[in-house]
């Protein structure tokens, strides 16, 4: 898919005046390394996703990094082995939704742990609404260390700390070893009545990374994944091949582990499967080395991210149809990693300005808009900055 574009008046006047309005986000240069962002960002999933232990295939690693309630709080604490996976609504989602200074306030005085709900953008992704237990989208975010320890350090962690880091004018800018990683989880049951296909529990646990929590088994079925190896970071995201619909929208690109490299949106149907993505000898490779379980091989890159803008200025967007099309509304084709949390900031008080959160519901793509981020101190990309504490 070269564009995505708007045409006015007849056919022929379309073939001569469709104005391009974004470019799907494709693989770009790494600092530091020869690789293009997609193999960097395989080569990071094979370190994250593989098993903690040789002799069991979880946990996994990220499944024990810091989640927001961890980091974001009065008492910060790296997790304990055997610590439970932390699961919430999506937190940047109910900003979008409540981009105003009181409503923030009130949701930063929530529990970041809340119950499972049925997600706004159902209906985009042909997602259930009904059934036992409720259909829902349960969110993971998580931290790696390097990020976690900068963050606690330098007392990022609440609005007292930010504040004293306005004051001091502190160029917030993370090591290039962090990672940020956002999972979506599904209950088994719910995954079912998505994906009939599957027509079993075991066949979910034979083709979906599940962990349990609060009772409840999840499988994952979709995740970003950031990396400050570059200074405007280097954004991944993945979508499990049975997702419906994964490549809706903007198309798939993987230029490194996909033995299809490209495969464009269906334009004749929505929500229907695209086949499995059949892994390169090198990714298979990498994934062996790294002990990883076979259930990650069903696990595919939909694109990466390393520029605001393509050479021409044309904005470049990347979406995922579970993130940005279920738990988001339906904002895949309006999506950019980058555009959006560039805008990641706190004011002299410690909270993000009212005009940076005010701009979170209209899903900004392309460079920043001027002004936006007066009386702001960026947070190196961190939409987790919302959950600071007082």
């Amino acid at each position: 898919m070269a564009a995505l574009a708007i045409g006015l008046g007849s056919t022929a006047a379309r073939a001569q005046a469709t104005v391009v309005v974004a470019v799907p986000a494709k693989a770009g240069a790494v600092e530091g390394t020869a690789e293009n962002s997609d193999a960097f960002i395989w080569r990071l999933f094979t370190e994250f996703a593989a098993p903690v232990s040789k002799d069991r295939p979880s946990p996994v690693v990220f499944e024990t990094w810091a989640s927001d309630a961890d980091t974001f709080s009065t008492h910060p604490h790296w997790p304990e082995p055997g610590e439970p996976l932390k699961l919430h609504a999506s937190i940047l989602a109910a900003a979008k939704r409540v981009a105003t200074p009181k409503a923030l306030a009130q949701l930063r005085a929530q529990a970041i742990d809340v119950p499972c709900n049925p997600p706004p953008g159902a209906a985009v992704g042909g997602f259930p609404i009904t059934g036992t237990p409720a259909p829902c989208v349960a969110e993971q975010v998580a931290r790696n260390r390097a990020q976690f320890d900068y963050i606690v350090k330098n007392k990022l962690n609440t609005q007292k700390g930010l504040a004293a880091a306005y004051a001091k004018s502190l160029d917030i800018d993370m090591p290039t070893e962090s990672i940020a990683l956002k999972g979506d989880w599904v209950p088994l049951p719910t995954l079912l009545q998505w994906v009939p296909e599957l027509s079993s529990l075991a066949t979910i646990r034979k083709l979906y990374f599940t962990a349990t929590t609060g009772g409840v088994e999840y499988a994952i079925v979709s995740m970003h994944v950031a990396s400050r190896q570059n200074p405007n970071w280097v954004w991944g995201t993945f979508e499990h091949q049975m997702n419906p619909g994964r490549c809706d929208y903007i198309g798939c690109f993987d230029s490194f582990g996909a033995e299809i490299p490209a495969v464009d949106p269906n334009r004749k149907a929505y929500n229907t499967q695209y086949g499995p993505c059949a892994k390169t000898a090198k990714l298979k490779a990498m994934m062996a080395a790294a002990n990883l379980s076979p259930v990650w091989e069903n696990y595919c890159l939909k694109s990466t991210e390393v520029d605001f803008t393509a050479p021409d200025a044309t904005p470049y967007v990347l979406g995922n149809s579970v993130i940005e099309g279920i738990v988001g509304n339906g904002t895949i084709a309006a999506s950019s990693c980058i555009a959006c949390h560039s805008y990641a900031s706190f004011g002299a008080n410690g909270k993000p300005t009212a005009a940076a959160t005010a701009i979170l519901p209209f899903n900004p793509t392309g460079n920043q808009i001027p002004g936006v981020l007066t009386g702001s101190r960026t947070f190196s990309f961190q939409w987790g900055v919302l959950l600071a504490p007082p």
